[in-house]
């Protein structure tokens, strides 16, 4: 049975997107890892690295062999027996070829040459997934932002009202933070999608005379790109590949967390869909909790932390350190995997956020007016001053909260407000429509930017 959650089979689509979880299962990274090898066998064949006809037999073998559940433990058995964590697999393959052909597995290789080759080569697949679920969840959120641009809402600052908005202003920033997060994706790419084959220290010593011609052709037959120089002690490219999905599912946890607020029974401005039979609760029938709200920040947090593990690579022991990578193997992979949930989810999320705009304006008009404030003072500023008309709105508000009277009724009533605006003047401050801003123009430049 499953010891980690992401592998459970009752729990694991919590934690990771299907698609994206089976590049790291064990089967099919072996099966990759077969590949490169056999890559690395017909390429060092071709240049007379190794003899040609040993090569072709390692490759066709490698492409062949069947990996179940057998052939993993034969390779557990041997990474044991060793303690060594390609021997294992190297064993396995040269145990099923001839011996003239068996010597001259893995070659030139170390470990890291086949580990990093594969993980880029996993990443490049799992970037143009997670691109693809965030480039949905942009235009789920370009939708919102269009439909709710004049719908409006309190603005809130430290937890309480401050001043009118509009929920579709509020989206518009969802959707903008996401769309640099796109643009963070377009341009890591040119950083990731390269291969590692440079054997021990780095220098390529082991693969001859030919050794940059041989990566070259490596990188090409793989579909990566050739590294100027080797990476193996400079691990900046992964801790900025977990740094992004720290951004990208911090952006998710920030929609989330924001959504998770607005449903709070007390304002209850926004909800998410409701699928008959889900149940919120065991003990308490009622209840219908934001449940993936909730779990963009349970999943951001695991990306977070492992992202930090990924982060201490970047301090490397001289030209290997098995601390730092290692440490990668499990990091990355789990980092990649719950950050796609995320993404996946995200879009769920906005595609089907249920909108109460009734509930917006109550909430709003139950400050009583009191949000009105500012734009009050600014209308007395050019005839009183700016400091005393805020003084006096200042005092306004402290007496209408003491004797528990609307904001609004209060203005009314002030005979210093009421000498310095006319009534019509006044009917124009105290009418909410009037005093969003600039937000619908700024939701008009953000969906009319360029994707």
């Amino acid at each position: 049975m499953a010891a980690s959650m992401i592998d459970s089979v009752i729990f694991g689509s919590l934690w990771s997107k299907r698609s994206v979880k089976d590049l790291f299962e064990e089967i099919p990274r072996t099966r990759a890892w077969l590949e490169i090898i056999a890559v690395l066998a017909e390429v060092e064949g071709e240049h007379e690295l190794i003899p040609p006809p040993a090569a072709k037999e390692i490759a066709a073998l490698c492409r062949t062999l069947g990996v179940d559940a057998a052939f993993i433990e034969e390779i557990r058995r041997g990474r044991e027996e060793s303690g060594h964590s390609m021997q294992g697999l190297i064993r396995a393959v040269q145990s099923r070829l001839a011996p003239e052909a068996a010597g001259w597995v893995y070659t030139g290789a170390t470990v890291q040459d086949v580990t990093d080759t594969w993980l880029m080569l996993s990443l490049r697949t799992a970037r143009r997934i997670i691109e693809s679920d965030l480039k949905t969840a942009a235009g789920a959120l370009a939708v919102l932002a269009r439909r709710h641009r004049d719908t409006i809402m309190a603005g809130r600052t430290h937890g309480q009202q401050g001043l009118p908005i509009t929920f579709g202003f509020k989206v518009a920033g969802w959707l903008a933070e996401v769309r640099r997060n796109l643009a963070r994706l377009r341009e890591i790419e040119s950083r990731m999608d390269i291969v590692q084959l440079a054997g021990g220290v780095g220098s390529a010593s082991s693969l001859g005379p030919d050794a940059l011609a041989i990566q070259r052709r490596f990188a090409e037959r793989l579909g990566l790109g050739v590294p100027s120089l080797t990476w193996t002690s400079s691990r900046d490219v992964y801790a900025e590949w977990c740094a992004l999905l720290t951004l990208i599912t911090g952006t998710a946890d920030r929609i989330g967390h924001e959504v998770y607020n607005l449903q709070r029974s007390e304002i209850g401005e926004v909800k998410e869909r409701f699928v008959a039979g889900t149940v919120g609760s065991i003990t308490m029938p009622h209840k219908r909790n934001p449940e993936i709200s909730e779990h963009l920040g349970t999943l951001a947090r695991g990306v977070r932390h492992l992202g930090a593990a990924v982060l201490e690579g970047v301090v490397h022991d001289h030209e290997r350190d098995g601390r730092a990578w290692k440490t990668e193997w499990f990091a990355i992979p789990e980092a990649t995997m719950l950050a796609a949930r995320a993404v996946e989810l995200l879009g769920d999320l906005s595609a089907q956020l249920e909108v109460d705009e009734g509930r917006m304006y109550m909430n709003l008009a139950a400050s009583g007016g009191a949000v009105l404030s500012e734009a009050i003072m600014l209308a007395l500023a050019p005839r009183l001053g700016r400091d005393a008309a805020h003084w006096l709105l200042y005092e306004t508000a402290a007496a209408a909260r003491e004797r528990g009277q609307g904001f609004i009724d209060a203005v009314r009533e002030n005979e210093a407000i009421r000498s310095a605006l006319s009534n019509a003047e006044l009917d124009r401050l105290l009418d909410y429509r009037h005093h969003t801003g600039q937000c619908a123009a700024m939701v008009d430049r953000v969906l009319a930017e360029a994707v």
